[in-house]
């Protein structure tokens, strides 16, 4: 049998009382140690790729704007661009051709936006070439 219940946006929702979890008064949630977790990863992945964007620093909004932290910053570290790589904003990467860029937009899980200092292209991320 399906009990409904209506949430704080007036949608409805079915439970199945076979196969539902089921939760008696004297039972506790343990849920310790886990931000703990998921902060250690993402400080991790911070450490991955220098970035202009870094504490106290708001988002550019002009391509001169991202040229200017890109001036700014250190080139202590900085990979080369992969495209099988991933990449966030404000990540620096270096490009063969185009030389040190900043990572101004991410667009897609497969696309970006790289500022450079005489440029801006279109970048593809997270992508296997063809074998």
């Amino acid at each position: 049998m399906a009990k409904k219940n209506v949430d704080e946006d007036g949608l409805m929702e079915e439970f199945d009382d076979e196969g539902g979890l089921e939760f008696d008064q004297g039972d506790e949630l343990d849920f310790a140690g886990e931000d703990d977790l998921l902060t250690e990863d993402l400080e991790e992945e911070e450490d991955l790729a220098p970035s202009v964007l870094y504490k106290g620093i708001s988002r550019p909004k002009t391509d001169e704007d991202w040229r200017q932290l890109l001036m700014e910053a250190s080139r202590e570290g900085v990979p080369v661009y992969q495209i099988t790589d991933s990449y966030r904003e404000g990540d620096l990467i270096v490009h063969p051709e185009f030389a040190l860029g900043v990572v101004s937009k991410v667009i897609s899980p497969k696309k970006m936006e790289v500022i450079f200092e005489h440029s801006k292209k279109l970048m593809a991320q997270n992508v296997t070439p063809p074998n």
